[in-house]
């Protein structure tokens, strides 16, 4: 199986997490929002798949780059 990870576009704060390990998700599904310059951003899962890790919590900063999720992609 593969798996892909979805990292932060912008820097910011994690503002809500919508998603627990073990969920099945979509790819046009909100995972996560980040909060930049008072703005709230969604950010979508990658790939159809399970989530198989969440590496931040709600009301940490996060880098451009940094992870946020994995997900192992159905086939």
């Amino acid at each position: 199986m593969s798996e892909k990870t979805v990292t932060a576009p912008l820097p910011g704060l994690v503002k809500r997490i919508l998603v627990g390990v073990g969920q099945k998700i979509t790819e046009k599904l909100p995972v996560l929002i980040i909060e930049a310059m008072k703005m709230e951003n969604m950010i979508y899962g990658r790939a159809k798949g399970i989530v198989k890790e969440i590496y931040v919590k709600e009301g940490q900063n996060v880098r451009a780059g940094d992870k946020l999720i994995t997900i192992i992609v159905a086939d």
